[in-house]
C-alpha cells in the first residue's frame, strides 16, 4: 500500500512538471478552409524558432507549386486564408520573463511578409488577468476561423473571456 502511494504522488508531481514544459516543435501543415492551399511549418533541428523555416503552396492537378518560403519562426496554430495569400499565426509560447508589451500575440502576413504584430498588451486589457505558471504565462490565444470564414474573419479569446476578430486581409480588428 505504501508504494502505491508513494507511487501515485512521484506520478502526480510528474504530471504537474511536464504541463508547464513548452511542446516540442515538430512539422506540421495548416490548409485554406476550401483545402487549395497548405502552408508546411519544420521546425529546425535544434528548435530555434530564428531557425526554422515555412512553405506556401498550392494544389493543383500537375503537383503541388511552392509559392513561397518563410523563415525565423515557428507556431502551433496558422491559418491560412482561402486564397492563399494571407496568413495569421499565433506568437511563441510566452516564457515568464518575455514583457507582455514585446510578446507577440498574434500576427499577420501578406504574401510572406509580416504586416501586422499585436502584443499580449494590446489584446489583454488587464495584465494582472494573465495567468502565471513557474516558467510561462498564459493570455488566452486559441486563434481560430471565425464562424464566418468565408468572410475572412478570425477569432481569438484572452484569459479575460473577450473574443478580438480580426480581418486576415487587412490585419485590422473588426469588432
Amino acid at each position: 500500500m505504501r508504494h502505491a502511494i508513494i507511487s501515485a504522488v512521484l506520478c502526480g508531481l510528474t504530471l504537474i512538471a511536464s504541463a508547464d514544459d513548452e511542446p516540442t516543435p515538430v512539422p506540421l501543415v495548416f490548409a485554406s478552409p476550401f483545402g487549395a492551399f497548405y502552408f508546411r511549418l519544420v521546425p529546425s533541428s535544434d528548435f530555434d524558432e530564428e531557425n526554422a523555416k515555412g512553405f506556401l503552396y498550392r494544389v493543383s492537378d500537375e503537383g503541388d507549386e511552392l509559392l513561397y518560403q518563410s523563415n525565423g519562426w515557428y507556431s502551433f496554430t496558422v491559418l491560412v486564408s482561402n486564397n492563399g495569400a494571407y496568413l495569421a499565426r499565433t506568437g511563441p509560447w510566452p516564457r515568464f520573463d518575455s514583457p507582455p508589451e514585446s510578446t507577440s500575440a498574434v500576427v499577420f502576413y501578406a504574401d510572406g511578409v509580416p504586416v501586422r504584430t499585436y502584443f499580449v498588451a494590446d489584446l489583454v486589457d488587464d495584465l494582472s488577468k494573465l495567468k502565471y505558471s513557474e516558467s510561462h504565462y498564459f493570455w488566452g490565444g486559441s486563434l481560430r476561423w471565425t464562424e464566418e470564414q468565408w468572410k475572412g474573419e478570425v477569432e481569438v479569446k484572452t484569459v479575460e473571456n473577450k473574443t478580438i476578430r480580426f480581418n486576415i486581409q487587412t490585419a485590422e480588428i473588426v469588432n
